[in-house]
Order: C-alpha cells, then sequence, then structure tokens
C-alpha cells in the first residue's frame, strides 16, 4: 500500500487526480499539501494546510512514495512575473526537494508545451528552467508537457473559453501535439504512469490521451 501527496488538488487536473487517488485500492493514503481546506471529506485523505512559498510549510516531515505537482498559475490571474516564478518555478522545485529529504523516489509535475529553459518568452523560460532544476535533483521524475488544458473550469474568461472552444472544434486541423488535452485525461495520465516501474522523463502532450486510456 502506497501514501501520496498531491500538491494542486483543488485545481482542474488536480481534482480529478484527488478522485483517481481515493478510489485506487493500492492508496492507502492521500496527503493534500495546500493553502485552503478542500470541499472533500474521505477517511483516507489528511490535509496540511500552510504557505507553499514559505519555508516553514516544508518542515513537515513525511514518508511517502508518490508526489503529484498539479500546482500552476496563469499570466491573467498572475501578472506580477515575480510571483509567477516563485508558484510556477519555486513551488515544484521546493516539493522536489521536499521529496528527496522525505524518501519519496518518484516526482510527477505538470509543465507546459514548449517549455524551454532558454526561450526568449519568460512563461516558457520558468517552465523549463523549473524542468531543468527538478531533474538536476536526482530522484525518478515525470514532467508532462501538455498543451492547453481543457475542462470544467470553475472561473469563466471569455478569452479562454473561446480558444478552448475553437481548440475543441479545429482539432482535426491542428498538428497533434498542438491540441488541447482533457484535464481528465491528464490525471489519468499520471495516475497510471505512477504504476509503471519505468517511464520517460519527459511526456509530450500528443501522447497524453493514449497513456489515459492504458
Amino acid at each position: 500500500m502506497k501514501k501520496a501527496v498531491i500538491l494542486g488538488a483543488s485545481g482542474l487536473v488536480g481534482s480529478f487526480l484527488l478522485s483517481e487517488l481515493l478510489a485506487a485500492e493500492d492508496i492507502a493514503e492521500v496527503h493534500s499539501f495546500a493553502r485552503n481546506t478542500l470541499a472533500t471529506e474521505h477517511p483516507k485523505l489528511r490535509e496540511h494546510l500552510g504557505d507553499l512559498l514559505s519555508e516553514e510549510f516544508w518542515q513537515i516531515k513525511l514518508q511517502v512514495d508518490l508526489v503529484f505537482i498539479c500546482v500552476g498559475t496563469t499570466k491573467a490571474k498572475t501578472p506580477s512575473q515575480e510571483l509567477y516564478r516563485k508558484i510556477d518555478h519555486g513551488i515544484p522545485l521546493q516539493a522536489g526537494r521536499w521529496a528527496l529529504a522525505n524518501g519519496s523516489p518518484r516526482l510527477f509535475i505538470i509543465s507546459s508545451l514548449g517549455a524551454d529553459a532558454k526561450s526568449s518568452n519568460f512563461y516558457l523560460r520558468t517552465k523549463g528552467q523549473m524542468e531543468e532544476e527538478v531533474l538536476d535533483l536526482g530522484l525518478d521524475s515525470v514532467i508532462l508537457q501538455p498543451s492547453m488544458i481543457l475542462g470544467p473550469r470553475k472561473e469563466k474568461r471569455f478569452f479562454e473559453a473561446a480558444g478552448r472552444f475553437l481548440f475543441k472544434t479545429l482539432a482535426p486541423l491542428i498538428p497533434r501535439n498542438y491540441r488541447g488535452v482533457e484535464a481528465e485525461d491528464i490525471a489519468r495520465a499520471m495516475f497510471r504512469l505512477s504504476k509503471a516501474p519505468k517511464v520517460p522523463q519527459r511526456i509530450r502532450s500528443s501522447e497524453i490521451p493514449a497513456l489515459a486510456q492504458d
């Protein structure tokens, strides 16, 4: 029986992944690291609340087998580049260091299509630098790089909604690696990859839907 940690369990992908983990017979405990409590009650669920941007939060001592990082923000939500970097670069890296210190062998992270540490685009560069620094930790890390993430978001933003509509409508005309990916498929793919003895360090967007079905 395994113990898992999930960051971002209230988010679009994280909520689907949380359901997978709670339903899994081989998962004994699911530990949520978050700022706010979840609207979920389950005998397997353990919540650890606090500021993930603070050093104090990461003093938690907990022996686990799997760490899933579904935390992330967007330019629209976080216009400050400094804060954006702290969230999309700092939290995954801090979680990786925590996993290493607490003996968790496997780490799963949602990054982004086009992530590149040398990109001229700040957001893609931030993701790329995060990927490289996490992989340098030496853990058995798996990074998923989805294109636009599709699904039932809590917040409604016109331009994102229009973009998702176009991604779905024009999917047959869009190269496979650039098509939108359903949040539920990303969650299922992460969960199924966690059961595999060996997987690639990076999973491309086009590979995610098939992995979700295995």
